[in-house]
């Protein structure tokens, strides 16, 4: 037990050393880049990362290249976007760290108080699952909010041209008047043109962070406006009206798919809410589940059989509009 310890803590070490050298040489490099697309040159000093790029670069080939293997879905930029979505200040390799220690953490903690390394197995797993979990909710509930706001922003759009701002001047009327994360994301994109982006490819990078269908029909059309001209504010008016017929579409749908979604949460809770009811009222009820290994297998078939049934049932009742 100690030796296992010892090794989950040296993989502790090294996971938190990686994610650390990662951030600091990203960020080198995004500098970097910025410099080079403002003024023209790259210094020769950012070029190179020297020692410690050595030293990321062999640890990469030790570990992170046998961990991802091809044909997996993530990878780090996709990370590093997803915590942009989820509206926290996070690199990828700094959420997986902390998700990692959190895991490593509740497996030692589990372990060690249910003296087993199948119960210290399952609290890991379930660290993993709850990190996930929460990550997927952050985006979700940004991902809503700013869907929320979008009529809102049409609308605010459409009456600025009218009054006669550029659409420059008007997306920094948005950064200052409108709640995030809809204010954040023009600010981003302010900031961009700032150093030297054009608005296509800055307008082009917030379709792809926000990763709503209904943004990405507004950007469409202001890329063909400023393309081949129009009134744009008669057109934002025409997409807002759509969209906020398919807002009002999601909401009645979401109102008749609860029942089904609460469902799926209470099953879930139910097997969860009764092994502990036994384990503070009855604990001689659960013991053999514990100490024999038919029990450990089914406690583990239980698991596997209550993601799935919840996953089937979230499948369900998530109806696209």
């Amino acid at each position: 037990m100690i030796g296992l310890v010892a090794l989950l803590f040296a993989f502790l070490f090294f996971l938190v050393l990686y994610a650390g050298l990662s951030v600091y040489i990203q960020r080198r490099r995004e500098v970097s880049q910025r410099i080079q697309q403002y003024a023209g040159y790259t210094p020769a000093e950012v070029r190179r990362a020297g020692f410690l790029e050595i030293l990321r670069t062999k640890f990469h080939e030790l570990f992170a290249e046998r961990v991802r293997r091809p044909g997996r879905p993530w990878n780090r930029k996709k990370l590093d976007l997803m915590m942009i979505q989820a509206g926290l200040p996070l690199l990828g390799n700094e959420y997986l760290a902390i998700s990692g220690g959190l895991a490593v953490l509740v497996f030692l903690v589990t372990a060690l108080m249910g003296r087993s390394l199948v119960t210290g197995l399952l609290g890991g797993i379930l660290a993993i699952f709850g990190s996930l979990i929460f990550l997927k909710r952050r985006i979700n509930r940004r991902k809503e909010a700013f869907e929320r706001q979008l009529a809102d922003c049409l609308t605010l759009v459409s009456n600025s041209l009218r009054a006669g701002f550029s659409f420059l001047q008007t997306m920094e009327i948005i950064s200052r008047e409108m709640q995030p994360p809809m204010s954040t994301e023009f600010a981003n994109v302010m900031r961009n043109t700032a150093l030297g982006r054009t608005v296509e490819d800055a307008l082009q990078e917030m379709d792809q962070r926000v990763g709503n269908e209904d943004f990405s029909l507004v950007i469409t059309a202001v890329l063909i406006q400023q393309q081949v001209g129009g009134n744009l504010a008669t057109i934002l008016d025409t997409i807002r009206e759509t969209i906020s017929e398919r807002i009002r579409l999601r909401r009645e749908v979401g109102t008749l798919t609860a029942q089904g979604k609460f469902s799926g949460i209470v099953l879930t809770c139910i097997p969860v809410a009764l092994g502990l009811f036994f384990a503070v009222s009855s604990p001689e009820y659960l013991k053999p589940l514990l100490t024999t290994s038919i029990g450990k297998m089914a406690i583990g078939v239980a698991v596997v059989m209550e993601i799935i049934g919840y996953l089937l049932i979230s499948r369900i009742v998530d109806i696209k509009i």
